[in-house]
This record gives structure tokens, C-alpha cells and sequence, in this order.
């Protein structure tokens, strides 16, 4: 469910032919349209078997990612929320990253697993069918917003230093609006979201159809592609270009010996490869996905029908891999961060320690450094 104007989350054939009407009448010719076109079942489920013989490698990548990216993203927010002196905007931006790219593998990625590989399709539900379209866009687009959002505000804190930084509470303000946008974003697909039961076949569908809206609905998925993947990759390379740009023309004042200035040379080629992971890790994870959603768009026969759904589950599987490289990118690769969680671990271990010899508090008392990430 990416907001491609198909089902882009959730494993689908492809949208049949409908009629538009009103009311009941609307929805029995629209049950009646979808079963009418999956009554050749080998065209439109072409795939299915070459996608069950690729289960057993499939799923275990999949709570591989999710492993990764729940222990990475909650050691994170763990940091962030520990103290007071972690509450800076940027920490604020990279924990609300970490919140919803939790969500996104709770929401994700076992909806999509079950929906792909069980028999009878969609088991969860009616209400579970709309909610689950709801949420799991709506994680995404958080998330690549909130990339956008961190590489603006590094921009203006390397390239504009002495401009103010902008506020927690105005952070606040604008993850609100993001999360606001998100959902915004996402509406015309819940709109258009079906739960359909075929009780004979035993076999029920959750997918987004657009009867009779052929243009709106490449407008809509072209729409959300500029959105969420070509203005946020944009804003990365643009942003950390310009950064890479200060970094590179800005120059230590004074004399400084040979060691200081390969010091600095070794920093400085640090932060390059940091930044260049950053815009790629972003461009990569996508880029599979948003092709995948184009040439179907544009022509589904451009796809082939044997290997449609292994490709879209692949294609889902690299996009939720971004998850597991936020954490490390935009923390664990920081000194400071791994200090400072070290130093977090260091006082668990003295606070059990504390408890079995029945030392006093003040005695052994721990104390957190800030983390500006």
C-alpha cells in the first residue's frame, strides 16, 4: 500500500473492470465485476505457486529486517527519551523516525506476509482490512517526510550555522503537520478500498479498486511518487550536497601540524561517506518499488504475469529494509550516540549489581551525557 493508486502493500493480481453506481447496487455490480474477472482463475493468480516455492527464503528475511530494524529503532527512542538534555529538535526528528519506522514493520510486514501467502487471502476482517490500509501508508509517508525534515535541519545547522535553530515546541509543530499530511495523503486510497468476500471460493480480498477512474487514479499515483520519492530525494541531495560543499571549503583557523590536518582530512572523509549513505540508503531502498509501481501503471503485460508477485514482494521486502538502515545511519555510526549507550548499559549493569549486594543509590549514582545527533 504505497499510494501508487493500486494495492502496492498487499499482494494483488491487479484491479479488475467494474461499473460505477450507488449505494448496495454499487457495491453488488462492483462484487459482481471482481468475480466475474477472477473466474479464470490461472490468468489472475499466475505466480501464486512460484511464489509459495520461494516462501521459506522469503519469510526469513522478512523477520530478519523486522528484527533489525525493532531492536535498532527502540535502542534509539531508548536514548532519545532517557533524559532531558536528549529533548533537541534533531533528536526529536530522528525519534519520531524511529516511532514510525516501528510502526511500519508492526503494520507492514505482517499484514503483507499473511495476505500473501495464506490460501484464502485477507483473514483479518472488514474493519482490520480498512484500518490496515490506513496505517500502513500512512508509516511510510511519515517516515520519508521525516527524512526530509532531518536533512533540512542539518542543512541549516552546517551550512547556516549562526541562523537559530528552529525550537522544540516548533518541531513539534511541524511533525504534527507531517503526521496530518500523511493521512491527508492517504485518504483518496482508503476511499477507494474494498473488502470483498467470495464465500463459494472461500477466498476474500482487501484491495484498492478505482471502477471507472482510470485517469484519477494515475493522477493520484503519479502524484504520491513525486511526493514521497522524487521532492524528498531531491531535498537529501540537494541538502547534503550543500553540506558536503561547507565541509569542503571550510578551513580550521590557525597554523595547524601535519597531524591536525590529517585529523581533519580523515573527519572530513567520514562525514562524505556518511552523507552519500545517507541520499543512497534512501534512493535504493525506494527506488525498486516506485519501478515497480510505474510499469505497472503504465503496463501491467510489461510485468510478467508468472513472477508479478514474487517481484512485488521483493520489490516490498527492499523498501522495508529502510527501516534497519535509519537507526545505523542516523545514530549508531554517530561516536557519541554509541558512547553514550555504552554508558546506558554500563549503568544497568551497576544498578543489578546495586540490587544483589544491597548497595545504597547515591553510591553508585550514573550519570548520562547529551547526545546531539
Amino acid at each position: 500500500m504505497e499510494g501508487s493508486g493500486n494495492s502496492d502493500w498487499l499482494v494483488a493480481p491487479g484491479p479488475p473492470c467494474g461499473t460505477e453506481g450507488e449505494g448496495n447496487n454499487s457495491r453488488r455490480s462492483f462484487e459482481v465485476a471482481v468475480k466475474n474477472s477472477s473466474s479464470g482463475r490461472s490468468p489472475l493468480f499466475a505466480g501464486v505457486e512460484l511464489l509459495q516455492s520461494f516462501k521459506g527464503l522469503i519469510i526469513p528475511c522478512y523477520v530478519l529486517v523486522v528484527l533489525v530494524a525493532m531492536l535498532g529503532n527502540y535502542l534509539l527512542l531508548h536514548v532519545i527519551c532517557r533524559g532531558r538534555k536528549m529533548h533537541s529538535a534533531t533528536n526529536v526528528f530522528i525519534g519520531n523516525l524511529a516511532f514510525s519506522d516501528m510502526l511500519m514493520c508492526a503494520t507492514c510486514v505482517p499484514f503483507t506476509l499473511a495476505y500473501a501467502f495464506n490460501p484464502h487471502g485477507w483473514v483479518f476482517g472488514r474493519f482490520a482490512c480498512y484500518l490496515v490500509f490506513l496505517i500502513q501508508p500512512v508509516t511510510v509517508y511519515v517516515s520519508v517526510f521525516t527524512l526530509t525534515a532531518i536533512a533540512v535541519d542539518r542543512y541549516y545547522a552546517m551550512v547556516h550555522p549562526l541562523k537559530k535553530r528552529i525550537s522544540v515546541p516548533a518541531c513539534a509543530y511541524v511533525l504534527t503537520g507531517i503526521w496530518l499530511a500523511s493521512f491527508a495523503l492517504v485518504a483518496p486510497a482508503v476511499a477507494h478500498t474494498y473488502h470483498v468476500e467470495f464465500r463459494k471460493e472461500g477466498f476474500t480480498i482487501c484491495e484498492e479498486f478505482w471502477m471507472g477512474k482510470e485517469w484519477q487514479r494515475l493522477a493520484y499515483a503519479y502524484g504520491t511518487l513525486l511526493v514521497t520519492y522524487v521532492l524528498p530525494l531531491s531535498a537529501l541531495c540537494i541538502s547534503y550536497l550543500c553540506i558536503s560543499v561547507k565541509l569542503r571549503s571550510c578551513v580550521a583557523p590557525g597554523h595547524r601540524t601535519e597531524s591536525q590536518v590529517e585529523v581533519q582530512r580523515a573527519r572530513k572523509r567520514k562525514l562524505f561517506r556518511l552523507v552519500a549513505l545517507l541520499v543512497a540508503a534512501f534512493g535504493v531502498c525506494w527506488l525498486p518499488i516506485h519501478v515497480f509501481n510505474v510499469l505497472r501503471d503504465v503496463d501491467i503485460r510489461l510485468i510478467d504475469k508468472r513472477y508479478f508477485l514474487l517481484i512485488q514482494l521483493l520489490c516490498h521486502l527492499c523498501a522495508m529494509s529502510s527501516s534497519c538502515c535509519n537507526p545505523f545511519l542516523y545514530a549508531w555510526l554517530h561516536d557519541r550516540f554509541r558512547a553514550e549507550l555504552r554508558r546506558m548499559l554500563a549503568c544497568r549493569r551497576v544498578r543489578l549489581r546495586r540490587h544483589r549486594v544491597d548497595v545504597p543509590a547515591p553510591a553508585l549514582r550514573c550519570a548520562t551525557a547529551s547526545v546531539v545527533l
